[in-house]
């Protein structure tokens, strides 16, 4: 049987020398963690924030198809 952990860290910087400052230190970590796990990796993605989505309105219900009654004329 063959596993795979995950530990997820999320960052927030203002930009590319504070990301690499994290980066540096999560490489820190991960030296410790490979004393253990060999084959440990470390990945880094940007991740972006969502736009919101504007959502339709549901279309109106088909007609039912039952028979009108009309009033007598």
């Amino acid at each position: 049987m063959k596993l795979c952990g995950q530990i997820s860290v999320e960052l927030s910087v203002d930009d590319f020398i504070e990301a690499a400052d994290h980066q540096r230190r999560l490489e820190d970590i991960l030296r410790l963690v490979r004393d253990s796990y060999p084959e440990a990796t470390l990945a880094m993605r940007e991740r972006r924030q969502r736009k919101p989505l504007s959502l339709a309105r549901a279309p109106e219900p088909p007609a039912s198809g039952a028979l009108r009654r009309y009033a007598d004329e």
